[in-house]
C-alpha cells in the first residue's frame, strides 16, 4: 500500500524536504561551512524555508496567547467570588502546573517522533507515535488524577492553606484534576499535528476551547446564562468541558480523508486498529525524549517558586513588582516559544529525511527571527517600562521597582529567544537530554546564586534578580551553540528499525 501526504497538509511535509545522503564532511567542507555560517543569505534561507517557519510558528503563538487568556479569565472570574476563593485557587493552581509539566511531555515526544517519521516518509511511524502518545498519556493522566484526588486536601494544608482557603483550594484542585485526561489527549493530538506540519488545527481547537471556557466559567461561577451556580467549582468545570470539546474536534479532523495517512483514525486509518496497546520499544523512546523535558520544566517552575520566596523576604513591594515584571515579560516571549516549537517540528522532519543542510538553515532563520523580535521588545521596554508597570498598579513604589526589573531584563531578552530556539532545534534532532542538563545546571549553579548575590547581598533588589538571568543566559547561549555546532545529530538514529515487527507485537 502506498501512502501519500494530503495536499492540505503538505506545506511543511516531506515533499518540501530534499533528502540527502549523510556524508562525512571533509576539512574543506568544514571551512566552507564556517565561512558562510554567518552570511546574511545563509542565515535567512530561501523564501520557501522562511514561509515554512513562519507558517508553522504563528498559529502556535496565537495558541499560546489563547492559553494565557484562559488563565487570566479564570482569575478575573474567581476573584469576584472572594479572597478565600482566589487564594485557594492559587494554591490549587500550583499543583496543577506541576501535573501539566509532566503531561505536556507527551505533546513534546509525539511532535518529535511524528516529525521525524514525516521527514522519512514513514506513515507507519507516525501512526505508532500518535497511538502510543495517546495510550501512554491517558494511562499516566488517570494515575495522576486518582492520586491527586486522594491527597488534594493534605496538599492544601502542606502549601499553607487553612480554613476557607484550604476548603476552596481543595474543591478547585479536585475538579481541575478531572480534566487531566482530555488535556493530555489535547497535548498529544496537537503535538502530532504540529509534527506533521499542521499547527493551524490545534490553534482553532485552542480558540474553541477558549470561547467555551470564558462563557462557561462566568455562567457556572455565578449561575448566569441559565447555568447552575457552582461557585468555585464553576471555572474548572467549564475548563474540563471545553477541553473535551477540543479533543472531539481534533479527533474529528483526524477522521477526515484530508489528514495525513499516518495520523488518520477510524475507518480511514491505513493501519486499522493496530498500535494502541503499549509498546516497550516506543515507551522507551517516549521516556527518552519526554522525561528530560519534564525535568527541565519542573526545574524552571521551581526556580520561580524559590526566587519568589527569596524576594518576598525583601518586602511585599519587591514581590509584587516581580509578579508584574515577569507577567509582562512572559507575554512578550511567546513568539520565541512559538518559533522554538516550530523549529522542533521542522528540524525533526529534516532529520527524518537526512537533510542536514535544512536542519541548519531552519535553525539559523528561526534564531535570527527570534532575536530580532526580542531586540525590538527590548527597545520598547527601555522607553516604556514605567508605562507598562503602571498598567498593572497605581502604587508608585511598585511601579518604580517593576520598571527597574524590566530595564534589567532587556539584555537577557535576545538571549532568551536564541536559547529557546536552539534548544528546540536540539529536541527536533532527538537530543532532549543535553538541553535539560544545561538548563538545570545553569539554573541552580548560576542563576539562583546570582539572584541571591545581586538582589540580597549587593542589595540591588528586583533589578539584581533580573540581571542574574542575563548572566545565566549568556552561559546557556555559549553551551547550546557549541552543542549544536558539533552536529552530533548527523549520526543520531531516528526511530525503530522495524516498525512492522513492533506493530505485530502490539497490534490487536
Amino acid at each position: 500500500m502506498q501512502f501519500r501526504q494530503s495536499r492540505r497538509w503538505e506545506g511543511t511535509g516531506p515533499e518540501k524536504i530534499r533528502p540527502a545522503m549523510p556524508v562525512s564532511p571533509s576539512i574543506s567542507q568544514h571551512l566552507d561551512r564556517a565561512r558562510t555560517r554567518w552570511a546574511l543569505g545563509a542565515m535567512l534561507g530561501d523564501r520557501a524555508l522562511r514561509g515554512d517557519v513562519i507558517r508553522l510558528a504563528w498559529p502556535v503563538v496565537v495558541e499560546q496567547l489563547l492559553a494565557t487568556s484562559v488563565g487570566l479569565v479564570d482569575v478575573a472570574v474567581i476573584g469576584r467570588l472572594g479572597s478565600a476563593s482566589l487564594a485557594g485557587s492559587g494554591l490549587g493552581l500550583q499543583i496543577i502546573m506541576v501535573a501539566l509539566s509532566a503531561l505536556s511531555a507527551f505533546g513534546i515526544g509525539t511532535t518529535i517522533l511524528v516529525a521525524q517519521a514525516t521527514g522519512r516518509r514513514d506513515p507507519l511511524g507516525s501512526a505508532m507515535a500518535l497511538r502510543q502518545g495517546l495510550t501512554l498519556g491517558t494511562a499516566l493522566s488517570v494515575i495522576l488524577t486518582i492520586v491527586g484526588l486522594l491527597v488534594a486536601a493534605p496538599l492544601m494544608v502542606f502549601l499553607g492553606g487553612t480554613g476557607d482557603v484550604a476548603a476552596m483550594g481543595t474543591i478547585f484542585l479536585q475538579v481541575s484534576l478531572l480534566g487531566m485526561v482530555p488535556l493530555t489527549l489535547q497535548f498529544a493530538l496537537g503535538g502530532a499535528m504540529r509534527g506533521a506540519g499542521n499547527s493551524r488545527t490545534p490553534m482553532v481547537a485552542g480558540a474553541l476551547v477558549n470561547v467555551i471556557n470564558i462563557v462557561g466559567a462566568y455562567g457556572l461561577a455565578f449561575g448566569e446564562l441559565g447555568m447552575p451556580n457552582l461557585g468555585i467549582a464553576g471555572p474548572p468545570v467549564a475548563a474540563n468541558i471545553s477541553r473535551v470539546v477540543g479533543v472531539i474536534y481534533l479527533l474529528a479532523v483526524l477522521a477526515l480523508a484530508s489528514a495525513p495517512a499516518g495520523l488518520r483514525i477510524g475507518r480511514l486509518a491505513p493501519v486499522g486498529a493496530s498500535g494502541w496497546r503499549p509498546s516497550a520499544v516506543l515507551t522507551r523512546q517516549f521516556v527518552r525524549l519526554s522525561l528530560p523535558s519534564v525535568v527541565e520544566q519542573l526545574s524552571f517552575s521551581f526556580l520561580f517558586l524559590v526566587m519568589g520566596r527569596l524576594l518576598l523576604t525583601l518586602g511585599t513591594t519587591v514581590f509584587a513588582a516581580q509578579r508584574i515584571t515577569f507577567s509582562a515579560g512572559g507575554v512578550t516571549w511567546l513568539p520565541a516559544i512559538g518559533l522554538a516549537i516550530a523549529t522542533t517540528a521542522l528540524v525533526g522532519q529534516a532529520i527524518g529525511a537526512r537533510d542536514f543542510d535544512r536542519v541548519r538553515a531552519v535553525t539559523r532563520f528561526s534564531q535570527v527571527l527570534g532575536v530580532a523580535w526580542m531586540v525590538g521588545i527590548g527597545v520598547i521596554f527601555a522607553f516604556t517600562a514605567r508605562l507598562i508597570a503602571g498598567a498593572f498598579t497605581t502604587d508608585e513604589v511598585i511601579v518604580e521597582a517593576a520598571s527597574g526589573g524590566l530595564y534589567a531584563l532587556v539584555p537577557a531578552l535576545p538571549l532568551f529567544a536564541f536559547n529557546m530556539i536552539t534548544a528546540g532545534a536540539l529536541r527536533g534532532t532527538g537530543d532532549t537530554t543535553f538541553p535539560m542538563l544545561n538548563q538545570v545546571t545553569t539554573t541552580w549553579c548560576v542563576t539562583m546564586p546570582c539572584v541571591w548575590i545581586f538582589s540580597t547581598y549587593l542589595d540591588w533588589g528586583l533589578m539584581g534578580a533580573c540581571l542574574a538571568f542575563a548572566v545565566s543566559s549568556s552561559i546557556n547561549c555559549a553551551v547550546l551553540t557549541s552543542r549544536f555546532g558539533r552536529e552530533h545529530w548527523r549520526t543520531r538514529k531516528t526511530g525503530p528499525t522495524n516498525l512492522s515487527a513492533v506493530f505485530m507485537r502490539v497490534g490487536e
